[in-house]
């Protein structure tokens, strides 16, 4: 048992070839730009996919078991416990690790950092790409934020319920939601996860790369999805359609969550 599980573990399968999409673009960038000058960095740099690779893994196995991380408000309520993992990990760091510091976790390998990113992104300052307004960032976070609770109860009702979107709501609302709230609170993103002399990213990072890439291993994995181009005056139409019909079922979400909370309001013993 524990044999085949290793082996489901190891295999290669292009769902894990997905959740590693993202870091071997950063690698390959990085590498373009000069910043992977010799063995030991190159080292650095590659080490993360083992670990998108294991997390792969697992999920894959757990899809085959269960098509649920959790219901309702409960996944919501999961969400938001990862959201408080994160900001709890960012109070201890800029508690007690000074500012432009790092400690050892491995040494030469994994840091843990206290580093302060005034641009929103680590990709930007990995980048230089010059800050933007986050005042019009903020408000696009907030509205991804409320879409991906509805456009998630819409799929698991109208589509299929599924491990991977679970996974996919999980990773952008947390995502989202950790950086919103440390942009409300401090104005800067703290981050802490210091790869040395490459990169420092938070777990909000690590929840987004592995939610966008759940919602392709979803999109590529549900049958009843039509991945064929039908031209594009069709397509317009069909996702004005998909637009109309996930705004009615959110307002029809929104009243019949409302009518409940009235309800308990008004007659509690119920």
């Amino acid at each position: 048992m524990l044999l085949r599980l290793v082996v489901q573990l190891l295999r290669p399968t292009w769902i894990k070839l997905i959740f590693l999409v993202e870091w071997l673009i950063f690698i390959l960038i990085t590498w373009f730009q000069g910043g992977l000058d010799d063995g030991r960095q190159a080292l650095i740099a590659a080490y993360p996919l083992l670990f998108f690779y294991a997390v792969a893994g697992i999920f894959e196995i757990v899809s085959g078991k269960t098509q649920r991380i959790a219901r309702g408000w409960r996944l919501l309520g999961t969400a938001v416990i990862l959201i408080l993992f994160d900001q709890a990990i960012k109070l201890w760091v800029t508690t007690f690790i000074p500012y432009r510091t790092a400690r050892p976790l491995i040494p030469g390998w994994l840091h843990l950092a206290h580093s302060c990113n005034f641009q929103g992104s680590w990709v930007f300052a990995q980048f230089d790409v010059p800050a933007a307004n986050l005042i019009p960032l903020s408000v696009t976070a907030f509205f991804m934020l409320c879409c991906s609770w509805f456009v998630h109860r819409y799929y698991v009702s109208h589509q299929r319920t599924s491990l991977w979107a679970d996974v996919a709501f999980l990773g952008v609302f947390a995502g989202l939601a950790s950086w919103l709230v440390e942009i409300t609170l401090r104005g800067h993103i703290v981050d802490f996860l210091c790869l040395p002399n490459m990169v420092t990213a938070d777990l909000k990072d690590i929840f987004l790369t592995i939610g966008i890439a759940a919602i392709f291993v979803e999109t590529l994995d549900n049958p009843g999805l039509s991945r064929s181009w039908q031209g594009g005056r069709q397509e317009l139409v069909n996702a004005t359609r998909l637009i109309k019909d996930m705004v009615s079922f959110s307002w029809q979400d929104l009243r019949q969550g409302w009518q409940k909370l009235t309800r308990l309001r008004n007659h509690p013993e119920e």
